[in-house]
């Protein structure tokens, strides 16, 4: 028994080989088959023959890199990144964004159809700018102590080292207007050994800055700091040892079409597209058909980015989230924009919730916006209220199928999807779903 198993196992690819690729994935990968296995291939385009690497295989799939275009797609475009074979970002540049964005919407309507025999109205997607929407930024930073060389940049691909960079074609105009002038602050660090990372926020009021320094500043560096967001006028933030400080500037905010104003704290998740973030929530807004008669529940609310919207359309909204912190700072947002019919609590959804007071309320309406893991642990809770419809948002198709079919499971129906491209150029596929109840 045990010889024939071992004879009948598939051989491992362990050498470069060359691969037809037939079609494209959500995530930018070519696909091909070899061997009756499935092999997913970055850098590759349907209907072209490439030289590929193993990157990894498992039984059921493997994961290889090109290595060379032996007969290169017409759709194959010249990356415009200058960083773009050395970065691990923007991975998918090589593809015009119009086979990026279908591919995602062919992925999503795929995954989906199969799980009903009922029609889905797959609606257009919602699209922004392809270049500039990043808001939020994360900068590396190294200091060659043998060379006294100062890096301030990006990850490498795969690695930890640094890709100084002096432009990046995805981020907001107002970060790229600072990557340079960083550099030659810090080259004045009179410790640059102590330099941790920059984050670097684009808010509706300017320019938020948080330096992650590993030991106390020296005073010297204090005052070269500050001059220097007075300079920028940024927002600035320092985090010496654990603590964070902020040390000039007013609070980040980001506005809303609606005229909301939400504060947020430099280390808050935001969304980091501006424009679909305003998008998705007219969206939302839409598909719930909201009246002034509604009960809405918001589930993973943060700080509120769709509570108060949400809030001004409807008789009642209860925003539900796991961060006390965050719960705090929704109910300072409510209050600021004179929200008064909106409360905000803090629970752990994945103990069970329907005992809860708030939980009592007879909510008709629900919008859940989940973290990537998805919301399976709460959906049977969910499902006890009894909504007519539920509005999901998601950033993990893998999740979005799987809760999607406990849900239909629980007598829901899904009515429609629309494609979100949140972050082009990249493999993330956004989603926001509506459910009805039959």
């Amino acid at each position: 028994m045990a010889l024939l198993y071992t004879q009948g196992k598939p051989k491992k690819i362990t050498q470069p080989f060359t691969a037809d690729i037939l079609e494209l994935d959500y995530q930018g990968l070519g696909v091909a088959k070899i061997n009756g296995k499935t092999w997913f291939i970055e850098n590759a385009l349907p209907q072209e023959k490439v030289d590929a690497r193993v990157l990894e295989e498992k039984r059921q799939y493997g994961l290889g890199t090109a290595t060379r275009i032996l007969h290169p797609s017409p759709l194959r475009q010249q990356p415009q990144c200058h960083y773009f074979s050395q970065c691990g970002g923007c991975q998918n540049q090589h593809i015009p964004i119009e086979l990026q964005r279908s591919a995602k919407q062919k992925a999503l309507m795929q995954r989906l159809s199969r799980l009903q025999s009922t029609p889905i109205q797959f609606m257009p997607l919602l699209q922004g700018d392809e270049w500039g929407y990043r808001r939020r930024v994360r900068l590396s930073i190294r200091f060659d102590g043998k060379g006294r060389k100062l890096q301030i940049g990006l990850r490498r691909k795969n690695s930890q080292q640094i890709i100084p960079i002096e432009r990046c074609l995805v981020l907001a105009q107002p970060l790229n207007n600072l990557l340079p002038k960083l550099t030659a602050l810090f080259a004045q660090w009179s410790m640059p050994q102590q330099l941790g990372h920059i984050e670097l926020v684009s808010a509706d009021n300017g320019v938020a800055m948080l330096l992650r320094h590993v030991k106390n500043i020296a005073e010297n560096d204090r005052t070269l700091l500050l001059n220097f967001a007075e300079q920028h006028q940024l927002m600035l933030f320092v985090q010496e040892h654990d603590a964070i400080e902020h040390w000039r500037g007013a609070q980040p905010y980001y506005g809303l079409d609606d005229g909301s104003q939400l504060q947020f704290d430099i280390r808050d998740f935001i969304q980091i597209n501006t424009e679909l973030n305003r998008q998705m929530i007219t969206t939302a807004l839409d598909w719930l058909s909201l009246n002034s008669q509604d009960h809405v529940l918001d589930l993973f609310c943060g700080m509120g980015n769709f509570t108060l919207p949400l809030s001004r359309k409807v008789k009642s909204a209860v925003g539900i989230e796991g961060v006390s912190a965050m719960v705090e700072k929704a109910r300072a947002n409510a209050e600021r924009n004179r929200c008064t019919n909106v409360q905000f609590y803090q629970a752990d959804l994945d103990q069970p919730f329907i005992s809860q007071p708030w939980a009592q309320q007879p909510f008709n309406k629900i919008l859940l916006d989940p973290p990537r893991t998805g919301a399976a642990f709460a959906l049977q809770a969910l499902c006890q209220l009894a909504a007519e419809k539920i509005l999901y948002v998601s950033c993990n198709p893998a999740t979005l199928v799987r809760d999607t079919e406990i849900l239909l499971n629980a007598g829901y129906q899904l009515d429609k999807v629309a494609m979100i491209d949140m972050f082009p150029h990249t493999g993330h596929l956004e989603s926001i779903s509506l459910y009805q109840k039959k």
